[in-house]
């Protein structure tokens, strides 16, 4: 615990840099923060990389110069090699993504990251070792395939945050709880945090409960996440502030925040 905020740049500052990527994450670092936040997935040949969505959006990535007409491949079913070729360091002009993020600096030459090549970044960091909060990204409808299982994206982060002997500077997030459950059993020192859901298809009455709660059905604690919640005995966060007044009437509410966009706090 900490009796002060920590600030965790949410995908190496994606509403300032490109997101999820070694250049954000430098510029990161040279504010005061504690950390950053990514996303990843794993590609065909076994390599961590962060990247939030699962196949090349065609709005943020380009080819040879020129942009994606379709989404790409997933993720999961490229070699990093194959990867590397695409830029993702800008959006496309008009798109909603440029339209949401108006200030956001676009760059050329970005490439989707390894996580082992972040913790370098991070190891370079003058000052205290820097925070590393890695949301693993699964789907949680079973008919989907564009994510691999979420196991063996498990594995492969423990490997490398082990090899850079990152652990103790790291948590675990994912939206799917399953990910959670396997990182305790591997690594029960590392810390964790649940996220959860409230939309479909996480919570849909006409689908039985979904893998992402790992076994958890709401409608049996009255259809109350909170009541879920408080039954599991999981310390509750709000997730996504970014205002300082919200992240205040927080604190004061004695909220403890397992991760939020920006900041990170004990209470």
């Amino acid at each position: 615990m900490t009796d002060r905020p920590l600030l965790i740049a949410g995908a190496t500052g994606y509403g300032r840099w490109p997101s999820n990527s070694l250049e954000g994450a430098r510029l990161c670092l040279g504010a005061p923060i504690d950390g950053i936040e990514i996303d990843v997935q794993i590609t065909a040949d076994g390599h961590v990389v962060a990247h939030h969505d699962y196949r090349l959006s065609p709005d943020q990535t380009r080819l040879d110069g020129e942009w994606l007409e379709a989404p790409g491949p997933p993720i999961k079913d490229m070699s990093l090699a194959a990867l590397r070729r695409y830029d993702v360091g800008r959006s496309r002009e008009g798109s909603e993504h440029a339209a949401r993020y108006p200030d956001r600096t676009d760059m050329d030459g970005v490439r989707v990251p390894t996580l082992p090549e972040l913790l370098g970044v991070l190891k370079a960091a003058p000052g205290p070792r820097q925070r590393i909060y890695v949301e693993i990204k699964t789907d949680p409808r079973p008919e989907k395939t564009d994510t691999p299982a979420p196991e063996l994206v498990v594995e492969a982060v423990l490997r490398d945050l082990d090899a850079a002997d990152w652990m103790d500077a790291a948590k675990i997030i994912a939206f799917d709880w399953r990910v959670l459950r396997r990182v305790r059993e591997r690594s029960p020192a590392l810390r964790t945090a649940h996220l959860t859901i409230t939309t479909p298809p996480v919570r849909d009455p006409a689908r039985p409960p979904s893998p992402w709660t790992d076994g958890v059905d709401v409608r049996e604690h009255g259809g109350s996440d909170l009541a879920a919640v408080k039954a599991l005995g999981l310390l509750v966060g709000p997730w996504g502030l970014s205002a300082g007044d919200d992240i205040r009437r927080m604190a004061a509410l004695g909220v403890y925040s397992s991760t939020v966009s920006g900041a990170d706090w004990g209470v």
